[in-house]
């Protein structure tokens, strides 16, 4: 199967074949970069300062769509 063959496929068999993709991949495969972790433990630290908060998957996607309006 080449790209321009999965390029034509239904958005359905797309998600399909991401989701196959998806469940073959190891772990000890996929390294993330260093920066990743600095920004992580820097969201981490701002939010126990305070300087951050949380706010729910549904109350952004709430927000998201009521900015996009």
């Amino acid at each position: 199967m080449s790209l321009n063959d999965i390029y034509n496929l239904p958005s359905s068999e797309k998600l399909h074949l991401i989701e196959q993709l998806w469940d073959r991949l190891d772990d000890k495969d996929v390294v993330s970069p260093d920066w990743h972790k600095d920004v992580l433990d820097d969201r981490k630290n701002r939010y126990e300062n305070g300087e951050l908060t949380l706010t729910s998957l549904e109350d952004f996607k709430k927000n998201a769509y009521n900015n996009n309006r």
